[in-house]
């Protein structure tokens, strides 16, 4: 449908637009209407359009019938309604468009259907986190009842809805979860908005604003915090301001890169027993620099790093390097939401480079059982109740001390430390084996060229 908008609309706009035209059929079926039966701005908008009373007008009447029908969500995110100019939108293609809303059975499957094609074709804007990662982050950081769940640059607000997905699969009441999320971008927050809204959920979305620049929720601290930046981020300091003004227990972040910028804000608002996840460039667990060297030995040091996950190459578009997931707690002792071990001064590192699977050309995926293997390995170290003993396991994961990890320099990279795979020994009889083998495929070799001179000598003789 996105590819039907070409021309009329860049691709980010057609984005925004089909988003919209979900969210209005989404409004019109769940709005209740008043006390005398008289239809909501939303029944009557979406009524108008499946009629063709307004999509003949081309997009000036679809622009009409989603301000009319989404004026009460215009009030509640004031940026929710922000279209581009319709005018170039033909009536053949609203009618298209219509029509394929209408028809989806799940309207949150398609929507997801839009992000996923947004991120496979944008080549600039805002870019959101795929659904397996999402998913990952969610069940490593496995949110409770009663949670508050915040992300600090939400995007389309992905990570806060994975949330409440695995609450409600682990059976328990997804609108028990407090959704918090901030984000620069515009259209980010845009998007977000009618994620929630159309995923039946509620969220506090703040913006458009950078976190470091005005921090939303700067009084509060939350249950969970994740978290998906841009990697590598220059600029982000604001000419220097930011640095010295903002605190950082574990050292001022470099000027050109807010990686450890953004680990800091993950610590910083975890609450004394809350847990943190963050994606990073895979480099930033080994890097030399100093200023990154030393800000990532102080997160060791004092123990709110718990594990580091080496993920594969290819799972973030855009993102052509592999990536690594970060999982922070100001506390490892023994504790209803964390675990029975005790793992104060030990590291989890977990080498999953090789586990995405090909989905498209120059696209890959995370197959539910790496995910799956990933979520046991960290809740069996943990000693989660329930959970399998943990060993470490050979070419996939191992714990190590503080000391260990000093050792090597605070290099936190998991290839770095997970052992190979032992290699496989050859019983002792194999050996022995592979001589009568020999032996007899030698004599074997005899014996057909015996065979071979008896047939000669016999065709001679003809």
């Amino acid at each position: 449908m996105l590819d039907a908008l070409r021309g009329a609309l860049a691709p980010q706009d057609a984005l925004l637009l089909v988003m919209a035209v979900i969210l209005l059929r989404h409004e019109a079926e769940t709005e209740r209407g008043d006390e005398w039966g008289d239809l909501t701005p939303a029944r009557e908008a979406w009524g108008a359009l499946m009629s063709g009373g307004l999509w003949r007008d081309g997009g000036h009447g679809l622009a009409e019938a989603l301000h009319r029908g989404l004026r009460a969500r215009e009030a509640e995110f004031s940026s929710l309604l922000d279209l581009p100019n319709l005018g170039g939108v033909r009536g053949q293609q609203v009618a298209a468009l219509i029509d394929w809303v209408a028809a989806a059975p799940d309207l949150t499957e398609i929507f997801e259907v839009c992000l996923d094609h947004g991120q496979t074709t944008s080549k600039g804007g805002d870019y959101y986190t795929p659904s397996d990662v999402a998913r990952l982050l969610a069940g490593v950081m496995e949110p409770r009842e009663g949670d508050a769940v915040y992300d600090p640059v939400c995007g389309s607000g992905g990570l806060l809805l994975r949330a409440r997905e695995h609450l409600e699969a682990s059976g328990g009441h997804a609108d028990e979860l407090a959704l918090y999320g901030q984000d620069e971008s515009r259209s980010a927050l845009q998007t977000a908005a009618m994620n929630v809204c159309v995923h039946g959920a509620e969220a506090r979305l703040k913006g458009p604003e950078s976190t470091f620049v005005n921090d939303r929720f700067a009084d509060l601290t939350f249950d969970v915090v994740v978290a998906n930046p841009p990697f590598n981020q220059s600029g982000w300091d604001e000419g220097g301001y930011l640095r010295h003004s903002l605190p950082w227990p574990y050292g001022v972040p470099p000027a050109g890169n807010a990686n450890f910028a953004w680990a800091q804000h993950v610590v910083r608002k975890m609450t004394p027993t809350g847990r943190g996840a963050l994606l990073l460039p895979t480099g930033a667990a080994t890097t030399a620099k100093t200023a990154e060297g030393q800000i990532r030995a102080r997160l060791v040091d004092d123990d709110v790093l718990s594990c580091v996950v080496e993920l594969p190459a290819g799972l973030i578009p855009h993102v052509r390097n592999p990536v690594s997931l970060w999982l922070f707690t100001k506390s490892k002792k023994p504790r209803d939401n964390w675990g029975r071990s005790d793992r104060s001064g030990q590291f989890l590192l977990i080498d999953a480079r090789d586990t995405a699977a090909s989905v498209t050309r120059g696209r890959r995926a995370m197959p539910e059982a790496a995910k799956k293997r990933i979520i046991k390995t960290f809740a069996a170290w943990r000693g989660v109740r329930g959970s399998q003993p943990y060993e470490d396991v050979p070419a996939w994961c191992t714990s190590v001390s503080r000391g260990e990890i000093a050792a090597k320099e605070y290099d936190v990279l998991p290839s770095h430390h997970v052992a190979a795979p032992p290699a496989e020994s050859v019983p002792a009889d194999a050996h022995e084996r592979a001589a009568d083998l020999t032996d007899e495929l030698l004599g074997l070799f005899e014996t057909s060229r015996r065979l071979e001179g008896e047939l000669r000598d016999l065709l001679g003789q003809l």
